[in-house]
């Protein structure tokens, strides 16, 4: 048995459809979880769903949601819990990229998409799920997927940071708020992974060799890696922790 059981629980991946959110919900499937996927396209969504589900033999759901509408958001969580009979874990990985430009010349609209993506979306999906366990007196995990930048700044990501920084915060609060009703939440904190948001650093030599000369393991992350300490958090192995900030970045913020 693997040390981070999950097998049959109802695991909602929000922003899973590519990258780190796609490894998560293939590592759950994997495990023998019950997958439910979001994204904003419906049909990138139900083409995730159904290559996982093929791919694992485990049942996997696809939900087309835009995290900026409350009302998208509490439906989908729904929706997967009338499919499943149940919620057991939420992984929240919807965010939209940073944008690079020094604060002073960040626009108000460049500001409020990230934000309303990456944090208020957070936000609203975790209160949706939460709410559910409250009325059932069920307990639950919930894993952010932030970034480097929710432990340390970079120049010019101040909206970003703000948004990452904001999610591990957000998280730290939730986690004293829901612990009563044995709801966990925590937040794993990536560094820089191979993804096909990656992809235009990753194909820049000289700017690919920078980051990896500032990582001490020397390489980028792997999706897989992500997937592996989220699946831990989810499982009932992580029982006893909540409220914390892991970093998976080869060591970039221990410097």
């Amino acid at each position: 048995m693997s040390i981070a059981n999950v097998q049959g629980k109802a695991v909602l991946v929000v922003g899973g459809t590519r990258g780190i959110g796609r490894a998560i919900g293939e590592r759950f499937a994997e495990l023998g979880a019950e997958v439910g996927l979001t994204g904003r396209d419906a049909d990138k969504v139900s083409e995730a769903a159904s290559k996982i589900a093929e791919t694992y033999g485990q049942p996997v759901s696809g939900h087309a949601l835009d995290v900026t509408d409350r009302a998208q958001i509490r439906e989908a969580v729904q929706e997967f819990k009338s499919q499943r009979g149940t919620l057991d874990v939420l992984i929240y990985n919807a965010g939209v990229s940073p944008v690079y430009a020094s604060a002073e010349k960040i626009d108000e609209e460049a500001w409020d998409s990230i934000i309303a993506t990456n944090l208020t979306g957070a936000f609203l999906a975790a209160q949706a799920f939460a709410r559910q366990l409250i009325d059932e007196s069920k307990s639950g995990s919930i894993v952010f997927i932030g970034s480097l930048n929710s432990i340390v700044g970079d120049p010019r990501l101040a909206a970003y940071t703000a948004s990452k920084a904001g999610l591990a915060g957000m998280a730290k609060t939730m986690a004293l708020d829901w612990a009563r009703y044995d709801i966990r939440v925590n937040t794993v904190a990536p560094g820089y992974v191979t993804t096909d948001l990656t992809a235009g650093l990753q194909q820049n030599e000289k700017l690919r060799q920078a980051l990896t000369d500032r990582t001490p393991l020397n390489r980028m992350a792997e999706p897989a890696e992500i997937a592996d300490l989220v699946v831990f958090l989810a499982s009932d192995s992580s029982s006893f922790i909540t409220g914390g900030v892991y970093p998976v970045d080869g060591g970039w913020t221990a410097w």
